[in-house]
């Protein structure tokens, strides 16, 4: 196991014990009530990894990494697969449970997931924290896996829904905690950063397969819409086995764990994990966890603005959603399946932009070198920049081709800009706000996932009326002019980030706190795209 290495501390009676090689700081464990007055108080060792320690996550083998951030993948796109599972199927929900022909009800059954999106970081994103990735995980995807059956079995309109809010809820730790797991395992910002792009690029297959299952399954006259989720079911339980095998890479946790086996072996009180040395109660962290978020997005200019571009941009991938079907099944004559399928080529855009953020980041720090006053904005927000004008076109570009008198090929390139510019501007903006408040990252990104879940769940709602007044074309024009104004918030923060940045509490906090000054280095904790 290896000797242990222990930290310094300002905690109070420090005194120093050496044991074999090493020193180790000792801490005094406060006397009990019930204890003598000339009692001595039991000394506590604090156990940290050593340098090469086979326990420490950043240590472990490729492999090993490799198959954690290959888990993360396969539960992601689980859980995203989930929010896009009802497209194409509405006319069978319609049936079955005799709601109107259009309206809000047609896209409520992905509004509620996405609710659920937004409720599950909040409880399980500190939970991970405290007590480690792995618990969440399970427990999560299990109940996940639980809510698609009810979601199958529901024998009403309403149990539907809220199955599928419960599924919603249970399908977020992927979508949170990921992040944090890819952190705790990849020590180099640069490793970090390359594994967060892949694994955003790759995530993007679940909303992709979502209404391609949900078209020819759920299209299909001899299976139903039900089986739709009893397919969902059996990939879920298929990635179980994965989830089973992951192992535990929060460090915290390690610790906490490698204290109490040395505490059994002595038997008697004498390691203590760091985590452990000034831990408040676990109410009083869920507490700070959930109204942080808040008051930075309420008080923070950067984050406000960030939070609404990825918030828009996140909602109108909803909208197309429902607006694709109206193009190529209502014009061009497609089949649900066919119609999934070809929603799909947003997956080689995806990719494309993949690659330009790799082709980007070999070279993101000597650009970010040149500016040292604005790191955190030139290491991060070029590549918004990029994708903001393709974005805008792609969008132009679908609405204005969609027409019978066009062949069904030409709206459809229009998903490649579209693709690329979206996980760019994902990939961007999530990682310039990790980098930008550092040690309130969680609760900087927590806040992003909670506004992008509302948008997602509320801004849809409004699809059918918009295309009921506007029709396609000028639909999506709207959309573009909107896109375009918030395209603005990179160029932004690029010219005056430095200068919002300086004037933030928060930020002036982060130096106070963290000592260091230079934030743009430190990327430890950036969550899901």
């Amino acid at each position: 196991m290896g000797h242990l290495d222990v930290k310094e501390t300002t905690a109070p009676a420090v005194f120093i014990t050496s044991h074999s090689s090493s020193t180790t700081t000792s801490l005094q464990d406060p006397p009990s009530p019930d204890a003598s007055p000339d009692a001595t108080p039991t000394p506590l060792e604090l156990v940290s990894f050593d340098p090469n320690d086979p326990q420490n996550p950043h240590n472990w083998s490729t492999k090993t990494r490799i198959f954690i951030v290959t888990t993360g993948i396969i539960l992601t796109i689980n859980s995203s697969m989930g929010s896009t599972l009802t497209a194409n199927l509405f006319p069978s929900l319609q049936s079955e449970f005799s709601l109107p022909p259009s309206g809000p009800q047609s896209v409520l059954a992905a509004s509620v997931y996405l609710l659920g999106f937004m409720t599950g970081p909040l409880i399980f994103a500190p939970i991970s924290e405290s007590h480690g990735r792995k618990p969440v995980l399970l427990v999560g995807f299990i109940l996940f896996t639980l809510s698609l059956v009810g979601s199958a079995l529901a024998p009403s309109w309403e149990s539907f829904l809220v199955f599928r809010f419960l599924t919603g809820t249970f399908g977020a730790p992927p979508v949170s905690v990921v992040g944090g797991v890819i952190a705790d395992v990849f020590r180099e910002a640069g490793e970090r950063g390359v594994m967060m792009i892949i694994w955003s690029g790759a995530t993007a297959v679940g909303p992709l397969s979502g209404p391609v299952v949900a078209g020819f399954v759920g299209g299909s006259t001899k299976l139903g819409w039900r089986w739709t989720f009893w397919i969902a079911v059996m990939i879920a339980v298929a990635s179980l086995v994965f989830v089973v095998l992951l192992p535990e890479t929060l460090a915290d946790r390690l610790l906490r764990d490698k204290a109490e086996k040395l505490n059994k072996e002595a038997g008697v009180r004498r390691y203590i994990a760091p985590a452990d040395l000034n831990r408040g109660s676990f109410w009083a962290f869920m507490k700070m966890t959930l109204s942080r978020p808040i008051r930075l997005v309420c008080s923070e200019m950067l984050l406000a603005l960030s939070c609404l571009y990825l918030a828009f941009v996140y909602a109108i991938f909803y909208m197309l959603v429902k607006i694709f079907p109206l193009i190529f099944i209502g014009i061009y004559g497609f089949s649900p399946g066919m119609s999934g399928v070809a929603f799909c080529m947003v997956g080689p855009g995806t990719f494309i932009g993949v690659g330009v953020a790799l082709w980007y980041a070999t070279f993101a720090p000597g650009v970010s070198a040149k500016h040292p006053n604005k790191k955190a904005e030139y290491l991060r927000l070029p590549m918004a920049c990029v994708g903001g004008p393709p974005f805008v076109l792609s969008l132009l570009w679908l609405g204005w081709s969609s027409s019978p008198s066009i062949h069904w090929s030409v709206p459809l390139m229009a998903l490649l800009p579209y693709g690329s510019a979206y996980l760019l501007i994902f990939v961007a903006m999530i990682n310039y706000v990790a980098d930008a408040y550092v040690i309130y990252s969680a609760s900087a990104l927590a806040a992003a996932s909670m506004t992008r879940s509302i948008a997602g769940a509320l801004i849809p709602l409004a699809t059918d009326k918009m295309l009921g007044s506007l029709g396609v074309a000028w639909s999506c024009t709207v959309l573009a002019i909107i896109s375009a104004g918030l395209g603005v918030v990179p160029f932004l923060f690029i010219a005056y980030g430095e200068k919002i940045r300086a004037g933030s509490r928060f930020s002036n906090s982060i130096r106070v706190q963290s000592g260091i000054a230079d934030e743009g280095e430190l990327t430890r904790s950036i969550s899901a795209v």
